[in-house]
């Protein structure tokens, strides 16, 4: 029986983040200029059960140091503004549409809508909280709420993190990705 609670607990982690843009991996300071960023996400759902997997991640970020603009995946396809307002901290933005959306026309019209602050505490350290709307067609909707740390050395990100709903269960998720 347990067995079958990690499967379903699995199954709905997966459904879940096929939607959430898990992974941050940004810093408050908008980019000048272009990067591409490869990396890999491992994410535990945290309930009665402990259910976990990975997810690739994948973005191309653009700006002029003070907006920035990207096109980010981790199954879901997420478009995202970054504005910065002082010095070592700004304000993003997103829509993320899951990849089956583009394939199966009955889906309906799943999406998640997030915002969050990101405020540099050392030239290294990026802390962040994020607010998300998630609307999963025949699932409902739901608030999330959540907050990460990005360690940047050179090229090289290390981002640690948690997803909480209403339902009270957290999302724990470690990213690695490297900048070109």
């Amino acid at each position: 029986m347990k067995t079958k609670g990690a499967l379903i607990a699995l199954a709905l982690s997966a459904l879940l983040t096929a939607c959430l843009p898990v992974a941050n991996l940004q810093t408050a300071e908008p980019i000048d200029g272009q990067e591409i960023v490869v990396g890999a996400t491992g994410i535990a759902m945290i309930s009665d059960e402990v259910a976990g997997g990975g997810l690739p991640y994948l973005a191309y970020v653009w700006g002029n140091g003070e907006t920035e603009f990207s096109v980010s995946t981790q199954i879901g396809l997420r478009g995202g503004l970054k504005q910065k307002v002082a010095d070592g901290f700004s304000v993003a933005a997103g829509i993320t549409l899951p990849w089956v959306l583009f394939f199966d026309r009955e889906a309906g019209f799943p999406f998640t809508a997030d915002v969050a602050l990101l405020a540099d505490v050392d030239p290294k350290i990026t802390v962040s909280g994020r607010a998300m709307f998630v609307n999963l067609a025949d699932l409902g909707q739901t608030w999330l709420g959540g907050a990460s740390v990005l360690y940047r050395e050179d090229r090289w990100m290390f981002e640690g993190g948690f997803l909480i709903g209403q339902d009270g269960v957290p999302f724990l998720n470690v990213s690695v990705a490297y900048g070109f």
